[in-house]
């Protein structure tokens, strides 16, 4: 029997070539010190080509950083928590928060982010917007609709969605970026997020 032939994938177009080359350069070197020059030379096309697709360097970061963004956001799918638990529904949100923001971390995405921010302000608000902020909306409408529900006590969902990810968070993100401690293990991270949960829970229960 002829085994099936799998096609093979599009090789990255120029412009993907482009952006490629200068995410590797931004967030290696820096935004001052990459030129254009040099992103042409990475991704093995002409500076030509690099102006034809973005008009000057600011323009090729904001697309880049946003897309890297976008790419770290990632999807927190509230439809697939309809079934679960109050519980279960916030351990799994606070699971996808938590490694989201630990790989921004990992891939210095947040570092770059923080050290461009002043000169790209539009660029903090979109790291925000794509990834941190995401996850607390995210959590926001899942305690507003278990609220009207009537699953759980929550008074004030936008609120409590911002400590519950502020909590999480706060437990490993400025320790690895002031370097006095490391990633956290994936145990570590679900033990943690058992505790925040379980807390979270138990002040519910006491209002009732």
């Amino acid at each position: 029997m002829a085994r099936p032939v799998r096609a093979r994938a599009a090789p990255p177009t120029k412009r993907e070539r482009v952006v490629t080359a200068a995410a590797r350069l931004f967030l290696e070197e820096g935004y001052g010190a990459t030129g254009m020059d040099a992103i042409a030379k990475e991704a093995d096309v002409s500076k030509a080509t690099v102006y034809s697709y973005y008009a000057d360097k600011a323009t090729l970061f904001a697309d880049v950083m946003a897309r890297m963004c976008e790419e770290i956001g990632g999807p927190a799918r509230l439809e697939d928590l309809s079934e679960a638990s109050p519980d279960e529904a916030l351990r799994a949100l606070l699971l996808h928060g938590v490694h989201r923001v630990l790989e921004a971390v990992r891939r210095q995405i947040f570092q770059r982010v923080m050290a461009e921010a002043r000169e790209f302000p539009e660029l903090g608000r979109r790291f925000w917007e794509t990834g941190p902020g995401r996850i607390e909306a995210a959590l926001a409408r899942y305690l507003a609709d278990v609220k009207r529900r009537r699953r759980l006590d929550v008074d004030d969902p936008d609120r409590a969605a911002a400590r519950l990810a502020g909590q999480i968070t706060g437990l490993y993100l400025v320790p690895m970026l002031a370097g006095v401690r490391t990633p956290p293990s994936e145990a570590e991270i679900r033990r943690d997020v058992d505790d925040i949960v379980a807390g979270f829970m138990a002040s519910r229960e006491r209002k009732r």
